[in-house]
């Protein structure tokens, strides 16, 4: 999932039972493999595809993100990453992303189909794409794997469990130091700036949206991958982080990315309306926090 990996185990549940089912999970979920599950919807050209229980649990959880978030979370971006020059695999150059002939549709922006008509089949274990739909499991495939992890974790014995997935995170039972909660450290998005903050969490999720995580040059001008699905082009935000905890690491991130793309003046209010607790910071050095997170004054500093 070309990010890095942390997993804490509490109990006699063995760690690498996660990193197994992560594999499969990449396997199944990863659109720069040409076997997966994901290549083969986004080649079916509206036809039915078969695919594996996880993959209808996936999309499943896409489209509640996708409905949650009134669409300020969208899988069908991939068009316009795409575009963007974010083709080939951050971490594997050879492993590429390769897009079906015709008039693809971004649902948020072009008229045409959107991710509330993908069609699953949780009977037949069957996923249908409208034509001209796209899909790209993204951010919130490491949330989902995270939480996916953890519970396996739990089934097999474990007290406690966290999964993190390029710091996307999942947590549940009992932590290893304090049984009030798992500690989490929330780096600020400029790092020269060391730790934003701590925070003690329960069972949950925990996760970070920022545009400074994956940036690149195409045509000359850089870029990251934060996708604005109502204009169909890169984020304009002046924000440049937000972290939000949530009850599992798939909502964590779908908010964490909607409330992004809020921008300064409305992410708090985003967050409230969705009766989340999150942090943010500005292009400018300026941070915002929900009234229920105690987070010491900083002194802003640009970060851009």
């Amino acid at each position: 999932m070309a990010s890095e990996l942390h997993v804490i185990v509490v109990g006699d549940a063995d760690g690498n039972q996660a990193i197994g089912l992560l594999r499969d999970l990449e396997a199944h979920w990863s659109r720069f493999l040409h076997d997966s599950d994901i290549t083969r919807l986004n080649h079916a050209s509206g036809s039915p595809v078969r695919v594996d229980p996880s993959t209808l649990t996936l999309v499943a959880t896409m489209v509640d993100a996708w409905c949650s978030t009134d669409g300020a979370f969208d899988p069908s971006i991939l068009p316009t990453l795409i575009e963007s020059g974010y083709r080939a695999s951050i971490d594997d150059p050879y492993r590429v992303t390769f897009l079906p002939d015709g008039r693809l549709v971004v649902g948020g922006y072009d008229s045409g189909p959107t991710t509330g008509d993908i069609v699953i089949d949780h009977d037949g274990s069957t996923i249908t794409l409208p034509p001209g739909l796209v899909i790209d499991p993204g951010g919130i495939g490491k949330g989902l794997a995270a939480d996916l992890a953890v519970r396996h974790l739990l089934a097999l014995g474990a007290a406690g469990a966290l999964v993190s997935i390029g710091g996307d995170m999942a947590m549940a039972g009992t932590p290893p130091h304090d049984d009030n909660g798992w500690t989490v450290t929330v780096e600020h998005p400029n790092l020269a700036l060391g730790n934003l903050c701590t925070l003690l969490v329960g069972a949950g999720g925990v996760a970070t949206s920022s545009t400074r995580s994956r940036r690149w040059i195409h045509a000359g001008q850089e870029r990251h991958h934060q996708i604005d699905p109502r204009r169909g082009e890169q984020s304009s935000t002046d924000l440049t982080a937000v972290t939000v905890i949530a009850r599992a690491g798939w909502l964590a991130e779908a908010h964490a990315t909607s409330a992004l793309l809020s921008g300064a003046h409305g992410v708090l209010e985003y967050l409230d309306d969705h009766e989340l607790s999150g942090i943010a910071v500005a292009l400018d050095g300026t941070v915002l926090a929900t009234a229920d997170l105690s987070i010491p004054a900083l002194d802003p500093k640009a970060v851009a």
